[in-house]
């Protein structure tokens, strides 16, 4: 087996379908698709493409530690007690254990991640 994995965005797994549970709905909608990419046998390393229409939620990171790239679209992310920040395809960003805040999608986006529990 490779050791080497490449993502193709234009030849995905077949995604899972979600949407943020109604206690951290703040507006909307918004429908998730996430492509699980690869994984460390202990599954406590991840990662894979993700994508969300329209829409605002609570985004809680627990123990997680999140690095993520914005592949398309346009969304504005706000940490608690912080202003919002938009971010666009070519950002690039850290969401520490910990992370308590707003993401709102304003143009179905979607990103690249790498996360560790």
């Amino acid at each position: 087996m490779s050791k080497l994995t490449f993502i193709d965005q234009n030849n995905l797994p077949t995604p899972r379908k979600g949407a943020p549970p109604p206690e951290r709905l703040v507006d909307g909608q918004p429908q998730f698709l996430a492509w699980d990419i690869a994984a460390t046998a202990d599954g406590k390393m991840r990662t894979g493409v993700w994508e969300a229409t329209p829409g605002a939620y609570r985004s809680i990171k627990g123990e997680t530690f999140e690095f993520c790239v914005i592949l398309s679209g346009v969304s504005e992310l706000t940490e608690d007690g912080g202003e919002p920040r938009r971010i666009s395809a070519g950002d690039a960003f850290v969401m520490h254990p910990g992370f308590v805040g707003t993401w709102r999608v304003i143009e179905t986006t979607r990103k690249l991640w790498v996360a560790r529990d």
